[in-house]
């Protein structure tokens, strides 16, 4: 299996199925994909004021804490580590920029 570095971290290269497979659980993965529907932009005003992205890429469920300027249609690039039924992405590559969210 193929991986790729990004920061700190390297990423294994995923297939919808692969992560279907489950044998990905807990690790770090990057997919390709198209967003479906519109992204979810949440306010959350806890004691640290912040924002979390929601959208979905391949049928799964993508996370990013902030607020990536992606739309509905675009294609992207996730990197983050799947957790079962869903990816908590630490960066969202699209055609114009490269987001990455602290860790």
């Amino acid at each position: 299996m193929s991986r790729v570095k990004l920061g700190h971290h390297y990423y294994y290269i995923v297939t919808p199925q692969d992560l279907r497979d489950g044998k990905y659980k807990g690790k770090n993965i990057v997919i390709e994909g198209e967003i479906k529907d519109k992204p979810i932009i949440e306010f959350l005003p806890m004691e640290l004021p912040s924002y979390r992205t929601i959208f979905r890429v391949s049928g799964f469920k993508v996370e990013f804490s902030g607020t990536p300027n992606v739309r509905m249609g675009e294609k992207v690039k996730v990197y983050g580590v799947f957790v079962g039924d869903g990816i908590i992405a630490r960066a969202i590559e699209t055609e114009g920029a490269i987001y990455i969210t602290e860790e």
